[in-house]
């Protein structure tokens, strides 16, 4: 295992100093090169994660962590607070956009560790994959073949009787036997040991290799992405940490082939997160009422045939559009500048963002539509008054604000947002 030095942490859009003392810039090299390679992957451009300024290297609007050998780069959210309340509110904003159920006690842990939030991701998996598989690894019942003294099973007429034909005393038995050696233990095989090459702190590291040895019997996966995993009632304890194990292998299983540098990235885009996180807190807050993401169901324009283009996708659509009216919300990971010269009236709203409501608004007769960004001190928390729609007098435009920093509020605050009259 490569000794690392403690985690260098960074909010986005900060710049880490390169040179002079500071970080030697064959580390910074390191750093930004698995930080173009995890854009790649992310759809960004190359320079969506990090990009070389004059000072040093630049974080764009991705947070999470870039791992090196012997060097951590841990990148957090704009949030507001200390680095241990913007890693937590990470870590929670992570929690509902992948539907991974914390304990209030595993949370309250997290908060006394002093570690970047890489290491406490793999601390959180680790700790709860060993309490299951303690208990035993699920198995599944697979096909096998075996020639055995007494029939077992059913006999396979095909094979007795071309290979033991003059072999009465050996019989080719097909039967079913219960194996660890299933795709979701494959699967928890491939993230351990990748995992045990990146973990730095001692318990951690002895908690892999313990876990390591409990999938001995488990044969190795050269795609875990792509393994035929079934959850159900079988397994149905393995669910969270399974997809825990998903977000390691879909945010970076990185290749380590010859002429690039080995590393590590675990890395989101924040406007994607928020608008996740929004989207969930909505669906529980509004359990009652249909809440619909990503809704794909209007277009922009039609052809002369009525087929649909350029196709409408708002982040949220409160109600049901074939039903009624309805609210429609857009997640914004933008900061709001109410000071700012010229914008005590628009507030900083980006006149772009606004046409893209009134897109809406239209294509869904919607009654409200609602921009929400995410609160700083500057700002109102909630709603702002009501902009009036010109030409569209049943419908108005609204801008919110949520505090991710107090994910305790969240559910209400949204809440009041899409009833503000309740």
């Amino acid at each position: 295992m490569t000794s690392r030095a403690p985690p260098l942490t960074l909010q986005e859009w900060r710049t880490l100093r390169v040179g002079d003392g500071a970080l030697p810039r064959k580390k910074a090299e390191r750093l930004h090169a698995i930080a173009e390679r995890a854009a790649l992957r992310l759809g960004l451009p190359e320079t969506g994660v990090l990009t070389r300024t004059v000072r040093g290297l630049k974080a764009g609007q991705v947070v999470g962590v870039i791992a090196a050998p012997g060097l951590t780069l841990e990148i957090l959210p704009k949030i507001g607070g200390d680095e241990v309340a913007e890693r937590l509110a990470l870590i929670r904003m992570l929690a509902v956009a992948w539907d991974l159920r914390f304990a209030d006690g595993e949370l309250a842990d997290l908060h006394t560790q002093r570690h970047d939030l890489l290491e406490l991701l793999i601390r959180l998996f680790s700790e709860r994959l060993y309490a299951l598989v303690r208990r035993g690894l699920p198995r599944r019942y697979r096909a096998h073949e075996e020639d055995l003294a007494f029939l077992r099973g059913k006999l396979d007429v095909k094979r007795q009787f071309t290979r033991f034909a003059v072999r009465p005393d050996r019989l080719a038995c097909r039967f079913d036997q219960l194996s660890e050696d299933t795709p979701l233990n494959r699967v928890f095989k491939a993230v351990v040991s990748r995992l045990a090459g990146v973990a730095h702190s001692v318990s951690t590291t002895r908690r892999l290799a313990e876990l390591s040895a409990r999938f001995d019997r488990v044969g190795d996966s050269s795609a875990p992405l792509r393994e035929p995993v079934r959850l159900d009632r079988t397994n149905m304890a393995f669910h969270d940490v399974y997809r825990l194990a998903r977000l390691f292998l879909e945010r970076d299983w990185q290749s380590t082939a010859a002429g690039q540098a080995p590393g590590f990235s675990l890395l989101f885009p924040m406007n994607e997160l928020f608008e996740l996180y929004i989207g969930r807190c909505l669906k529980r807050a509004l359990a009652s009422r249909p809440v619909h993401l990503q809704h794909r169901a209007k277009f922009s324009l039609r052809t002369v045939n009525d087929a649909g283009l350029f196709a409408l996708v708002p982040d949220v659509v409160v109600g049901e559009p074939a039903a009624g009216p309805v609210v429609i919300l857009d997640t914004k990971w933008k900061r709001l500048t109410p000071r700012a010269p010229r914008c005590h009236r628009t507030l900083g709203v980006a006149q772009s963002d606004v046409y893209q409501m009134l897109a809406y608004a239209r294509a869904y007769g919607a009654t409200r539509v609602v921009l929400v960004y995410p609160w700083h001190e500057e700002l109102r928390l909630g709603l702002y008054p009501s902009w009036k729609i010109s030409g569209q007098e049943h419908c108005v435009l609204d801008v919110a604000t949520v505090n991710v920093g107090c994910p305790d509020m969240v559910a209400t605050t949204l809440k009041e947002i899409v009833d503000p009259t309740v």
